[in-house]
């Protein structure tokens, strides 16, 4: 194997390895995505399940 076969080889393992680096990136950043947007959904269920106890609660109260 001549220095310019390993030379190339090395090329492409540093390629192939920062490709996997990137794609693991951009996965974690969807998964991060994906918990901050069912977060939210559940916050805001939360707050519309608090305000229609409020509603019904002020309903009875009249």
């Amino acid at each position: 194997m001549t220095s310019m076969e390993v030379a190339e080889i090395k090329t492409e393992l540093l390629h192939a390895s920062i490709s996997l680096k990137k794609e693991e990136n951009e996965r974690t950043q969807k998964e991060d995505s994906d918990r901050m947007l069912k977060a939210r959904r559940a916050i805001e269920n939360y707050r519309e399940e608090q305000r229609l106890i409020q509603a019904i609660s002020d309903g009875w109260d009249d």
